[in-house]
C-alpha cells in the first residue's frame, strides 16, 4: 500500500512538473535613459505620442545579425524623451512629418518555442495627426 501511495505521489509530481512551462515575461527597456526590467502584460488602452521623424536604431534581422534601421519614436505623456520602437503598431500606417497621438493597446504574445513573452501594440484609435 505504501509503494502504491509513493508511486501515485511521484506520478502526480512528475506530471505537474511537465505541465508547468516557465515563460519569460520580463523585458529590459530604456526608460528616461535608464535600463529597467518590466513585466509584459496586456494593457487595454494607453496613449502614446509618435514623433514626426524616425530615428536610427539597431534591430536583429532574420539571420540573427544586428543591423541599422529606421524606427518609429514614441513617448507617453509623462515621459520627456522619446524611445525607439523596434517593431510596428498593428493597424497604424506611419507618415513622416506628422506628429500623432494614438490610443493603443498592448497584448502579451507568447512564443512557445523560445518561452519568451513579447509585447504587441495594436491601434485602438488615432486621436490626432498634426503636420510638422
Amino acid at each position: 500500500m505504501k509503494k502504491l501511495a509513493i508511486a501515485a505521489l511521484l506520478t502526480a509530481f512528475a506530471a505537474t512538473g511537465c505541465s508547468t512551462q516557465s515563460l519569460v515575461d520580463e523585458k529590459v527597456m530604456v526608460v528616461e535613459g535608464q535600463p529597467m526590467k518590466v513585466k509584459v502584460v496586456p494593457i487595454p488602452s494607453f496613449k502614446v505620442e509618435i514623433a514626426p521623424r524616425k530615428a536610427v536604431c539597431e534591430i536583429v534581422d532574420t539571420a540573427g545579425n544586428t543591423v541599422k534601421s529606421e524606427c518609429i519614436q514614441y513617448r507617453q505623456a509623462h515621459q520627456k524623451n522619446y524611445t525607439t520602437m523596434n517593431g510596428n503598431i498593428q493597424g497604424f500606417t506611419y507618415e513622416p512629418n506628422y506628429r500623432y497621438m494614438l490610443d493603443v493597446r498592448q497584448e502579451a504574445v507568447a512564443d512557445t518555442e523560445s518561452g519568451v513573452v513579447s509585447p504587441v501594440w495594436i491601434l485602438n484609435d488615432v486621436i490626432s495627426k498634426t503636420a510638422e
